[in-house]
């Protein structure tokens, strides 16, 4: 399972790896953003996590519901 100080994935392919999983690692770090973006608002009422959030046109597009 891939992941930080793991080979890239260019590394991984050049002896033959034809899949690379990141297993809940996607899903690990979704949750870190959620709550670092909870901690901003509760703690310091900011927005800053927020500014790199995906537009609802462009996540549409990416799951194909554009």
């Amino acid at each position: 399972m891939a992941g930080p100080g793991a080979p890239t994935v260019a590394e991984l392919g050049a002896p033959g790896a034809a899949r690379v999983s990141a297993g809940s690692g996607i899903a690990q770090a979704a949750h870190a953003l959620v709550r670092a973006a909870a901690r901003g608002l509760l703690t310091t009422g900011t927005y800053g996590t927020l500014a790199d959030g995906l537009a609802h046109g462009e996540l549409n597009t990416l799951l194909g519901r554009d």
